[in-house]
């Protein structure tokens, strides 16, 4: 979007600048934090009007951690679609072996493999 048509709108008070401006500016303002992306894109804009423009910290601030939120919350979906499904069987439906609830074994590790490579090393 044209940086004039961004800048008219946030002398206008039109809803959703901020939003524009961080979608505009996502690759700067992911880098470093709020404050200083704040000068960075005031700096920017200025250049461009060539007058004085007032950004609000706090609606710079929200529109950063919408924007966040929003791009995690894509990256855990997408993660979530990958794992497999849970398959919830009933007890007459498992084919294996289970225990009964409650009890488990533990995997039974070889001891008689250490003894008899120290003896052989020996």
């Amino acid at each position: 979007m044209n940086k004039k048509y961004i800048i008219r709108f946030l002398k206008e008070g039109q809803r959703g600048a901020y939003t524009l401006l961080v979608e505009m500016y996502s690759e700067i303002i992911t880098s470093v934090g709020p404050s200083m992306s704040l000068q960075i894109i005031r700096d920017d804009l200025q250049k461009e009007s060539e007058e004085e423009l007032v950004l609000n910290y706090s609606s710079l601030a929200h529109a950063i951690k919408k924007y966040k939120r929003k791009a995690e919350t894509k990256s855990t979906v997408t993660s979530e679609a990958r794992m497999d499904k849970w398959e919830f069987l009933d007890a007459h439906e498992i084919s294996a072996k289970h225990l009964t609830p409650g009890k488990f074994k533990l995997p039974q590790v070889d001891a008689g493999k250490d003894k008899e490579s120290k003896s052989k090393a020996s």
